[in-house]
């Protein structure tokens, strides 16, 4: 009885900060991406929070150095198509979230400048291609609005 009051005790105790930390860190969706037409060679992580929110860091691929410092900017889903947009950069990713995989088209200033691929996780897709879903065409001047 008396180790079951020590436990109890114990857990009245405990640091809320704790529980808060590992929630939010649970709220994160991490997505690597790779943007080889415009960024090729470098590695691009997403940390994405379920308020909206994301950070962007980059990397080498080769040396694991940075590249960049943290970008922040802001996410929205419809269905399967999902849109992030920059802040204060003019850059936006409009593509569509097939199970793991989020593939599209990186605008910059409304202009399709490269496709771009990201698997859920650490590790970046190995290649971002046409066989992979990804429809790019020059003819689109600005990525269409969610609704």
């Amino acid at each position: 009885m008396f180790a079951v009051l020590c436990v109890l005790a114990w857990c009245w105790h405990a640091d809320p900060c704790v529980s808060r930390e590992a929630s939010e860190a649970a709220s994160i969706t991490v997505w690597t991406a790779i943007i080889p037409d415009a960024f090729p060679g470098y590695v691009y992580t997403w940390r994405m929070k379920g308020d909206g929110t994301y950070r962007e860091d980059g990397r080498d691929a080769a040396t694991g150095a940075p590249i960049q410092s943290t970008l922040s900017g802001s996410w929205n889903s419809e269905g399967p198509r999902m849109v992030l947009r920059q802040q204060d950069q003019p850059f936006v990713f409009d593509g569509v979230v097939l199970g793991s995989l989020y593939t599209g088209t990186l605008y910059f200033n409304g202009r399709s400048v490269s496709r771009f691929c990201a698997a859920k996780g650490d590790e970046a897709p190995k290649r971002c291609d046409a066989g992979q879903g990804v429809a790019m065409t020059s003819a689109v001047a600005e990525p269409r609005p969610m609704t």
